[in-house]
């Protein structure tokens, strides 16, 4: 049967942010049909869930999860984000010692800051409570358990005592630390505020992909997620995100729908694609990496690139070692139903630059736009 609109919107809610479908419905029923399923962050609060991702982007801890994220609840003034359970993988550490250095503001001999400046938490029933000092906006963090975050900040204080750092709320409980003041209103005439500069402008688009986070899991079975940034030609941060997969559904155009709902006017980011290489149609042992770069319309600044990293046959081997891990991991792989995977208008043109792949067929398709 075919799916009503409400469904339709239900369900691109449900893959984009990774809520239960019973959620996703309700929440598609209270909102009238023209209103963006994902709601804009206010700047503030962007800032906030910027510096999060900066934070988690590339964990240690080797979740199962894009970045440990299981589903998230966005609202304009506030993120809801609900990790995983714990889960240790190759790596020493947990996922809640990725959260502790990732959030919790200190500082180094040369006054350098770790976490998120001007960040304080609170440990309640509802989880962890994460606001900046006299900052609008919060990120309440689920999954992680009161015993869990308590232990992990012993963890972390045995490691700031060996490398001389210092908790900015042990200093200053209340307020921004001195060493904090520079990213509280980033000048460009200091270095890290110059730095973190560059990523407020971009705050929207880290902003954007922290609340779409679970749709990476259309691609393929989530194996490894890790993000970084690099200075963007027309201003800002770019943001590269290298997702490890393995392929689910048949080659090609695996991560054609992935592409489609994060660009998607309902569900998206406000962002055109500039090019698109796709390599799918290639041999899988010659195992070359798949793209596409986005940039920021109407002036916003910044940009994207994702890279398609698959792994398959021998390639899977270092996972298939962990028979349980490996097949928690396969679970987690969400299928983009057939309606959804292509639309015949939308914001976004691209243009390939792999000559006869089928990446071609995908521009032509959206170049009316």
């Amino acid at each position: 049967m075919k799916p009503t609109l409400l469904e339709r919107r239900a369900q691109k809610l449900h893959l984009a942010t990774g809520i239960p479908w019973a959620q996703a419905l309700k929440r598609s029923r209270e909102l009238v049909p023209s209103a963006p399923l994902i709601p804009n962050a206010q700047p503030s609060q962007a800032v906030l869930e910027s510096c999060l991702l900066n934070g988690i982007a590339w964990p240690q801890s080797d979740p199962r999860n894009p970045w440990g994220i299981r589903f998230l609840e966005p609202r304009p003034d506030s993120l809801i984000v609900t990790f995983e359970e714990q889960q240790r993988g190759a790596h020493d550490g947990s996922l809640t010692q990725d959260l502790i250095q990732a959030v919790i503001p200190r500082f180094d001999e040369y006054g350098e800051v770790h976490g998120i400046p001007g960040a304080r938490v609170t440990v309640h029933g509802e989880g962890v409570l994460i606001r900046r000092i006299g900052k609008p906006g919060s990120v309440i963090i689920r999954g992680v358990s009161a015993e869990d975050w308590t232990a992990a900040l012993a963890v972390q204080q045995e490691a700031n005592d060996k490398h001389g750092m210092t908790y900015c709320h042990d200093l200053s409980p209340h307020e921004w630390h001195r060493t904090e003041l520079p990213y509280r209103e980033p000048r460009e005439d200091t270095t890290s505020g110059r730095h973190h500069r560059k990523m407020v402008t971009s705050a929207w688009l880290a902003s954007g992909l922290l609340r779409r986070a679970p749709l990476l899991r259309t691609i393929g079975v989530p194996l490894s997620t890790t993000a970084w940034t690099n200075p963007a030609r027309n201003g800002g941060c770019s943001w590269i995100i290298e997702y490890i997969h393995e392929p689910r559904v048949q080659e090609p155009l695996h991560h054609h729908g992935f592409i489609n709902l994060l660009t998607d006017p309902e569900c998206g980011l406000p962002i055109t694609t500039t090019a698109l290489r796709c390599h799918c149609h290639w041999l899988p042992e010659s195992y070359s990496v798949c793209w596409f770069d986005a940039r920021g319309v109407n002036g916003r600044l910044g940009t994207l690139q994702v890279r398609f990293s698959r792994r398959s046959g021998d390639k899977l081997e270092d996972y298939a070692d962990e028979p349980e891990d490996y097949h928690a991991r396969r679970k987690l792989y969400r299928q983009i139903p057939s309606h959804l995977m292509w639309r015949s208008t939308t914001r976004t043109a691209g243009t390939s630059r792999g000559g006869g792949c089928p990446a071609d067929a995908y521009n032509r398709r959206h170049a009316s736009s």
